[in-house]
């Protein structure tokens, strides 16, 4: 089955190299240039699945119309400078039921086996030649929009990227994932922000910063994936059967072990384990024991060996020179910037910012770092005192569900607290906490089928639905976090969208029954990956991905959205799974600005 699923996804891959423009006619966008060179051209990326998740109105309008060999969508006019190959799968919106996610899912180009494969095709690998389109971090440049304008305290001021190929020809098309940070250069303060980007899919973008404290900054522009790794991961990685297993440990006459997956395809012969509320016509799947019974499965743990091998032999069996471009730093433009003060030292204090409230949009910038201290702009924060939170949350009972970042919050928020842990709290299992007490009334559930080191309980964690579905209804006192991102980037896509929107239909039955309670969802944030496989099979172009589906699937429910992707990626100590203590306090008053009254 590996040699299989390898040689048809490799297929699909070569496929995909092989496509030209000849496979299309394009019609050309307007050119808005009024010197005849193509500076001012601004395209509009033609979208029919997606909806737009920009924060920006591009200048300049155009389209243009692709008709294809293959039903597959090719982007980007003909242009004398090089077009490089794209196959871009957009994000769907997800209605009321499974089966129309699964549907939309399937019927965008179906899979990326189906859409590129037919059983006769070969195709040799191609050379590196393909890639000469590629974005070259030696050779790209970057400017300040308005170079005559000073940049004062308070203003946003803008960065203009050109992505420009190894032969010093410019890009084309977008879909390169940046990280874009400034911070201060003096010795007093410790100031950090990240920047918002604009994609044109030309091959420029723009990136808007807040300018929050006067001096020097410095500007950093990292370049995580260029657009082909971009492309690999979300149409090649991501939608695999059967990228992470389990190893799981049945217990009854005698101890045995046997290999476990999803599977969405209904398997004979095999130990099942459903759970159709929280992932529809997905089951948990176990190679059946030779003595033992189904029934007896005690324990699991991820099969990381299984993860490494068979990444290993994807990175061995494909041309990838663009996985060895990954967090590589642009050093073609300004690299320090004079913000004056000039008579905005009151800035923040006349600064309108809206409350924190549910359904909140997202803003212009998140805000910025002041040593350990984030300053909103998303919303009204403020840092809160011991006295103040228990106050807040003087009867009222918060359940926590996620992963360990969540988790997270609850070890900083009882010593926060002065709360000492060995009295009124409890592990009733392995994967839950509870802290009953006149302070404060407090659970948290890791979710199931988590992946790493340990060996866990099978038995222990607890869906959503299992949970919010049998709260008591009688005083809905309660505040509800729910953040399941962290394990989630080695799950199949459609899988995945199927236990978001199930997870959505779970939170939209309660906050019907609880009108009351407040509903919380803790954004995923960035972790930069050290070795090149984890740079595919758990990239951070796939959390960004969930991040977006955060909003694409729950905006508009009336939920609080507690957005620290930003905040988390201008921390200066750099990203990691479970970041300092500085960072979880923050993430904590911005929650509680959202559930107490500033």
């Amino acid at each position: 089955m590996l040699e299989y699923t390898l040689s048809a996804e490799k297929n699909a891959w070569l496929t995909f190299q092989n496509r030209t423009i000849s496979s299309l006619y394009a019609q050309e966008c307007s050119d808005f240039s009024t010197s005849g060179q193509n500076k001012g051209q601004e395209c509009r990326n033609f979208d029919m699945f997606s909806k737009s998740n920009c924060f920006f109105t591009l200048t300049g309008t155009c389209c243009f119309m692709l008709i294809l060999i293959w039903k597959v969508p090719v982007y980007g006019p003909t242009s004398t400078a090089y077009n490089r190959p794209k196959f871009r799968d957009k994000s769907i919106s997800v209605s009321s039921t499974e089966k129309t996610v699964t549907e939309a899912l399937k019927s965008r180009n179906q899979t990326v086996t189906e859409a590129l494969i037919s059983k006769n095709q070969t195709h040799k690998p191609e050379t590196q030649n393909n890639y000469e389109g590629m974005i070259d971090v030696k050779n790209t440049v970057y400017r300040l929009k308005n170079p005559d304008i000073p940049v004062k305290v308070g203003d946003f001021f803008s960065l203009i990227i050109q992505t420009r190929d190894r032969f010093g020809r410019n890009c084309t098309r977008g879909g390169d994932f940046f990280y874009t940070t400034i911070n201060s250069k003096t010795k007093t303060k410790s100031n950090n922000a990240a920047g918002k980007i604009t994609d044109f899919k030309n091959g420029t973008y723009e990136v808007l910063f807040f300018a929050g404290w006067p001096g020097v900054i410095g500007i950093s522009i990292i370049l995580v994936h260029p657009s082909e790794a971009v492309d690999f991961i979300e149409e090649i990685i991501w939608p695999m059967e059967k990228r992470i297993r389990w190893k799981g440990f049945f217990q009854r006459k005698r101890a045995e072990v046997t290999d476990c997956s999803f599977s969405k395809t209904t398997l004979l012969n095999k130990c099942n384990y459903s759970h159709p509320l929280a992932l529809g016509e997905t089951a948990f799947y176990c190679d059946k024991p030779n003595v033992s019974s189904c029934d007896s499965l005690s324990w699991l743990k991820s099969d990381g060996s299984h993860v490494i091998g068979l990444f290993s032999k994807i990175y061995s069996s494909y041309q990838l020179p663009f996985m060895n471009v990954a967090y590589a730093r642009l050093l073609g433009g300004i690299q320090l910037l004079k913000i004056s003060q000039e008579g905005n030292s009151t800035f923040m204090r006349n600064l309108t910012l809206p409350e924190c409230k549910k359904d909140l949009s997202r803003p212009l910038n998140d805000g910025f770092w002041t040593n350990n201290v984030w300053t909103s702009l998303q919303c009204q924060t403020k840092q809160w005192t011991k006295q103040e939170i228990i106050k807040c949350m003087k009867g009222r009972h918060m359940v926590l569900m996620g992963d360990s970042t969540t988790r997270q919050w609850v070890e900083y928020l009882l010593p926060m607290l002065n709360i000492d842990k060995s009295k009124n709290t409890s592990r009733p299992n392995t994967k839950h906490i509870r802290h009953h007490s006149d302070i404060l009334t407090l659970d948290y559930y890791f979710h199931p089928y988590a992946i790493g080191r340990r060996i866990q309980v099978y038995r222990d964690g607890a869906w959503e639905y299992e949970v919010l579905d049998n709260l008591n209804s009688s005083t809905c006192n309660y505040v509800i976090v729910v953040s399941p991102w962290a394990h989630y980037t080695q799950w199949k896509k459609e899988s995945l969208f199927v236990r978001l929107h199930l997870l959505r239909e779970t939170l939209i039955r309660f906050m019907k029954r609880c009108p009351n309670s407040q509903v919380l969802m803790k954004t995923p944030h960035p972790r930069r990956h050290k070795d090149k496989l984890s740079l595919m099979y758990s990239s951070d172009r796939l959390l960004y991905d969930i991040y977006e589906q955060y909003y694409s699937m729950f905006w508009g429910l009336g939920i609080h959205m507690i957005d620290i992707w930003d905040m988390n990626q201008s921390y200066p100590k750099g990203n990691v799974i479970h970041m300092p203590g500085p960072v979880i306090y923050q993430e904590l008053f911005l929650m509680f600005s959202h559930i107490c009254k500033v």
